[in-house]
């Protein structure tokens, strides 16, 4: 796939990327079809398949929480070039320089 980098950036950058679970998770099904749109639903729908995050179990997994989520990970990916873009209405999508 075109985003296999993206996959090794966590790795890349440890000291930059500290990354929570469902943090991975989120970035993981975006880098897995980079390019295309990712659905809210289909991030949400991700989370609950996963176990929680230790210390999270009672964290509400909506379109509230996914958006918290997609800034955080936003503000870690900053200086690796890779941005995730909202699709209005839609969803999220990952972009490479």
């Amino acid at each position: 796939g075109g985003c296999d980098a993206v996959r090794g950036v966590a790795a890349l950058n440890g000291d930059l990327l500290e990354l929570t679970q469902r943090e991975w998770e989120l970035l993981e099904l975006l880098a897995h079809r980079c390019g295309e749109v990712v659905t809210r639903d289909d991030v949400l729908a991700a989370w609950r398949a996963s176990p929680p995050e230790p210390g999270q179990t009672a964290a509400p997994l909506n379109s509230n929480a996914l958006e918290v989520y997609v800034h955080r990970l936003r503000k870690k990916l900053e200086r690796s070039g890779v941005q995730i873009v909202t699709v209005r209405g839609l969803g999220y999508c990952l972009e490479k320089p």
